[in-house]
């Protein structure tokens, strides 16, 4: 199908092509009020055109695998082209070397793989949720197996096509006494091998999470050092450095880091990578959306800023080289993104982290605002504990968090050698200090 919009664009007068198309086979199971309650198996296609003629782009898509939808959308795509606006940056990729793909992101045993099966992983992992504690309530989750297979051709000679499988489940809920309610949890993973999942272990440690946030009390407010999960990280950390070295936000002046490469952006203890090749990762592949090889970017090295994340049209706008992070779907043309966004693990268990905590709080998640252009963040602390020399104390409540991401990074005091495997990143344990807590 590919091949078929590629010869049909370049039939017409358009100066280059290009096709990207995804086949997702998918099979969802959905956890609700502590019982499984929807299943669904599903198949979504998606085909874009993109073609630019005297540097005016014009795109579209079709979501049906059929040749005279293919035709009408690669007819639409070339009339956009010729009203469109022209911009001299407008350009496909050059034709690079034959690249090999990634070894560990496709499970033959996937296919086969089926709604029955995910209902019964994701029964076993509410059954672990549940027989922790007869406290625990979970209140939604989902088990997820995807089989992708993504290609993409342009009419520079471009080649690419890969399948990759992924198994991603989620838990979220709260735990119940006497005494009141905790806070909402919400634990994720996922694996792209069926050998390698383990629902049980999220359970539990959901399970656990919960019950060590019961019996919250109020404290008084103070100044002190945060412990973030790596979901909580996520939160708070990930999308405002992940939005900072977005080329597009660095030339639309909406980047603390623009003009800052070689410069100390963090504190020493943190070097952050964009790694798709990472095949632990579940962004994981073997070329982004304009087919270009990804490769491991060294995004800060021990606090210093090396790079930004270009795609084609960035790279060219700011007269560098693409990084590899052309992203998005068929729907659409590309954007930049990151891929595996992580922050590499330290030297400390979490455990020694914790015992240097003189006064402050761990905390699971957070709910609030964080500003990605100027670093500004409120919000509330969620499955928060306090700790007091190096003790854990109690689980906290009604405590309000405020600060800056920007200068946060800087006073990061330790990272450690445990780490998860999210959605888009895989993060460690993060100690960050002078931050200021507001008591209930």
């Amino acid at each position: 199908m590919c091949t078929f919009a590629l010869r049909e664009a370049e039939k017409a007068d358009v100066d280059e092509a290009e096709v990207y198309a995804i086949s997702n086979k998918e099979s969802e199971v959905f956890i609700e009020s502590n019982d499984l309650k929807q299943a669904k198996s599903h198949k979504t296609d998606g085909l874009g055109i993109r073609v630019f003629s005297k540097n005016s782009l014009g795109f579209a898509s079709t979501n049906l695998f059929d040749k005279d939808y293919i035709r009408n959308a690669v007819k639409s795509a070339i009339k956009l082209a010729k009203i469109t606006p022209s911009d001299r940056f407008n350009s496909l990729p050059d034709k690079s070397t034959r690249i090999n793909l990634l070894n560990g992101l496709h499970d033959k045993k996937a296919s086969s793989f089926d709604t029955s099966d995910s209902a019964e992983l994701a029964e076993d992992m509410l059954m672990a949720a549940r027989s922790f504690d007869s406290r625990v309530s979970v209140d939604s989750g989902n088990f997820t197996s995807s089989l992708v297979t993504h290609a993409l051709l342009n009419s520079k000679g471009i080649r690419r096509q890969e399948t990759v499988s992924s198994f991603f489940w989620s838990i979220m809920g709260m735990a119940i006494n006497s005494n009141g309610v905790s806070n909402f949890d919400y634990q994720s993973t996922g694996v792209h091998h069926i050998k390698d999942i383990d629902v049980i272990s999220t359970g539990k440690s959901f399970a656990k999470s919960l019950v060590n946030t019961l019996d919250s009390k109020k404290i008084d407010s103070f100044k002190g050092e945060i412990l973030l999960t790596p979901v909580a990280a996520a939160e708070l950390v990930q999308d405002a450095i992940a939005h900072s070295i977005n080329s597009y936000a660095v030339q639309k002046d909406a980047s603390q880091f623009k003009d800052k490469i070689g410069e100390s952006v963090s504190s020493d203890l943190v070097t952050v990578e964009d790694d798709a090749t990472n095949v632990k990762g579940l962004a994981a592949s073997s070329f982004d959306r304009e087919g270009i090889a990804h490769k491991r970017n060294v995004i800060i090295e021990r606090g210093v800023l090396r790079k930004f994340i270009y795609n084609t049209y960035t790279a060219k706008k700011a007269e560098t080289q693409t990084t590899g992070n052309a992203a998005g779907s068929a729907n659409s043309p590309p954007t930049v993104s990151t891929t595996n966004f992580i922050i590499k693990p330290g030297k400390s268990k979490l455990e020694s982290l914790i015992s240097e905590i003189k006064k402050g709080i761990i905390i699971n998640r957070f709910s609030g605002n964080v500003n990605p252009v100027n670093g500004d963040f409120s919000g509330v602390v969620k499955g928060g504990r306090y700790v007091k020399d190096g003790n854990i104390t109690y689980a906290t409540k009604e405590v309000m968090m405020a600060g800056n991401i920007f200068k946060a990074l800087k006073d990061v005091t330790g990272i450690s050698k445990e780490k998860r495997i999210l959605t888009d990143s895989i993060l460690p344990y993060l100690r960050i200090d002078n931050i200021s807590f507001t008591g209930g």
